[in-house]
């Protein structure tokens, strides 16, 4: 059996370990979470000194509960707690209030975040699940995701890529 640290996680636990790895990489800073539904994410980078702000077009309540991975026990959240929210979708130009913008699963927003990142000179992590309402000519032999990164590039970013160690969709463009 795999040690632990090595296994595959449950898909559950993806905004915990995303929110960790952002926490290593990147100082404290104005975060975008578009497209960040409940607002976990942005909940666990808050709780670490980021000012982390929901961009998405429905308003949703944080969980009433989630596990700790670290300390193996479930928490009940506190009703009272809340994110920073914008409740409409992405634009571009909303690029310029943060430092740096990510996305766990934001349908039709990646080419937007990317632009963003290039006119305001921003930092972005895009974890991309599909290619669901994106103005992107797939190119045949070529993944959407390569697609992403090589638009990303033509725009001038010096992306990197890294997969998460959660089920699911967890390889990442990313800009540092």
């Amino acid at each position: 059996m795999k040690p632990k640290t090595q296994r595959r996680l449950n898909k559950k636990f993806r905004f915990q370990l995303f929110a960790q790895w952002i926490i290593e990489n990147y100082e404290p800073c104005r975060v975008a979470d578009i497209g960040g539904g409940k607002g976990l994410l942005s909940y666990f980078l808050n709780k670490a000194g980021f000012q982390s702000t929901v961009i998405d077009p429905f308003d949703q309540p944080l969980p009433v509960k989630y596990k700790d991975i670290v300390l193996n026990k479930r928490i009940l959240m506190d009703p009272s707690e809340a994110v920073p929210r914008i409740t409409t979708e992405y634009a571009k130009d909303m690029a310029k209030d943060f430092d740096l913008l990510i996305s766990l699963h934001a349908h039709g927003c990646n080419m937007m975040i990317i632009e963003g990142a290039a006119e305001y000179d921003k930092k972005f992590i895009l974890l991309p699940c599909c290619v669901i309402d994106e103005p992107i000519d797939v190119q045949k032999n070529v993944n959407w995701f390569e697609s992403l990164d090589i638009y990303a590039k033509h725009l001038g970013h010096d992306t990197q890529r890294e997969t998460l160690n959660f089920k699911g969709q967890a390889e990442m463009i990313f800009v540092k």
